[in-house]
């Protein structure tokens, strides 16, 4: 029997259809040592089987084929199975609290599935109930205003079925009042700061951090992923979330980027920048230093009827690409659905430019997310790092000199992220030096790299 090999970290990511192990050294002793990804295994998520370990044993069986038997230092993971991480978020208002309450979500790497502003009706407790959530989220009142609402609220959750996880994020003067509401009737709760705590003021990252720990809580919970905490030793993240704490160190070291992940069924975009100071000067909305969004009918499998009907019709696969496609004309269609869903993402991520007209004349105004000082474009996922010209996708999603979208330049550089690690450098980050796992970034784009 060969020896067993001692290694820094396995991290195993759990996606819906696919889990990956994947095998890291030389992070603990960098700068010394260069941080180094050894292998990958695959295989298929067991979670619908009801035993999250199926999939996670025979991903490390095929790793440590490769490998041979590995020790690991610690193991992690990051995971969007079980129908990832499901919340609502409920606010005072639609553009102030509820909204700050949505990016912290979003940006934690929640997949929001029920949203309200103002006082919570018996319409909205049957909604809620119906997605079934692992956490709520509740905001409300910026420091030292409203409280009526957010009380309101607390009150009113008890009228759901279940009892998820509830996320105070509202106005401190009365979180322990609300908390006492809430855990009167059965409720856990965590509070956090106010992710609205002024007008046009955000301070999401303490929410994003309480979500973190919310989902490990939860997930070691969730039907079919009981053996995680069995397997795991270190955090557990949600994907989405890990790919946006990846795409923060590295926009600490290389500059605003935004990071495009195009996917089976969804479309995240992941965006690092204060936005260019032009556009800082006319700007209307506030918008937090790292943002998500997440298009849930952009995809190359499950929702590629959606992104084929934004083609001219003689454009139009058919038949529509397979999840994994093998023969040329599978590729090319795939590939074809990837750019599309690639351009339209960046679009609705990024802000524009409208223009007012006042009795003293016309006014130009940005709303929305400036992506004009990003000079890095990478993108993650298997769409855009295994078909064809993934760099070439990207670059259909740069600013083409028309239109008012703000847009990252034309001849900002794009990569890819080759050896799929953005979501497993998330949650490496947690354990290991910042400066390492920025290296295996550098290290997973530098084939790619163009501009």
């Amino acid at each position: 029997m060969p020896d067993t090999r001692r290694i820094d970290a396995l991290v195993v990511e759990i996606g819906s259809t696919t889990t990956v192990a994947t095998a890291f050294d030389g992070l603990a002793g960098w700068p010394e040592s260069t941080p180094v990804l050894l292998g990958q295994g695959f295989a298929p998520t067991s979670v619908a089987d009801g035993d999250v370990g199926i999939g996670l044993d025979s991903a490390r069986a095929m790793l440590e084929a490769k490998l041979g038997p590995l020790a690991p230092g610690v193991t992690l993971a990051t995971s969007s199975a079980a129908g990832g991480l499901r919340m609502t978020v409920h606010g005072l208002t639609s553009k102030m609290t509820a909204m700050a309450a949505r990016e912290a979500a979003l940006g934690a790497g929640a997949v929001v599935k029920y949203q309200t502003a103002g006082r919570l009706r018996d319409h909205d407790l049957r909604e809620i109930d119906a997605v079934h959530p692992n956490l709520v989220l509740l905001a409300g009142g910026v420091e030292g205003g409203d409280t009526e609402v957010i009380l309101h609220n607390a009150g009113r959750l008890a009228g759901l079925s279940a009892r998820p996880i509830v996320v105070y994020a509202g106005n401190s003067v009365v979180a322990e009042e609300a908390r006492e509401i809430l855990e009167s009737t059965g409720f856990r709760v965590m509070v956090t700061a106010n992710v609205y705590p002024g007008i046009d003021e955000l301070d999401i990252v303490p929410a994003r951090h309480v979500i973190h720990d919310a989902f490990e809580e939860h997930i070691t919970h969730a039907p079919g992923m009981e053996r995680i905490g069995t397997f795991v030793s270190g955090s557990i993240l949600p994907t989405p979330g890990a790919v946006l704490i990846s795409a923060e160190l590295l926009a600490a070291a290389e500059g605003d980027l935004v990071v495009v992940d195009v996917g089976g069924a969804t479309t995240d975009i992941h965006s690092v920048t204060d936005g260019s100071p032009e556009m800082a000067a006319i700007s209307t909305d506030p918008q937090p230093h790292a943002k998500r969004t997440v298009e849930g009918d952009l995809g190359t499998f499950v929702s590629a009827a959606i992104v084929a009907e934004l083609l001219p019709p003689a454009e139009r696969p058919d038949p529509l690409p397979p999840a994994v496609p093998t023969t040329a004309e599978e590729i090319a269609a795939a590939a074809l659905l990837a750019r599309t869903a690639a351009v339209t993402a960046m679009h609705r991520h990024a802000g524009g430019l409208a223009h007012l007209y006042t009795p003293s004349g016309r006014k130009t105004v940005a709303r929305g997310r400036d992506l004009t000082a990003c000079r890095l474009v990478i993108g993650t996922g298997g769409a855009l790092t295994r078909l064809p010209d993934g760099e070439g996708m990207l670059r259909s999603a740069l600013d083409g000199g028309a239109g008012d979208r703000l847009l990252p330049p034309a001849d900002a550089r794009v990569a890819l992220d080759r050896d799929y690690v953005f979501a497993a450098c998330g949650v490496l980050s947690t354990r290991f030096p910042a400066g390492a796992v920025v290296a295996l970034m550098r290290a997973s784009m530098s084939a790619n790299a163009a501009g």
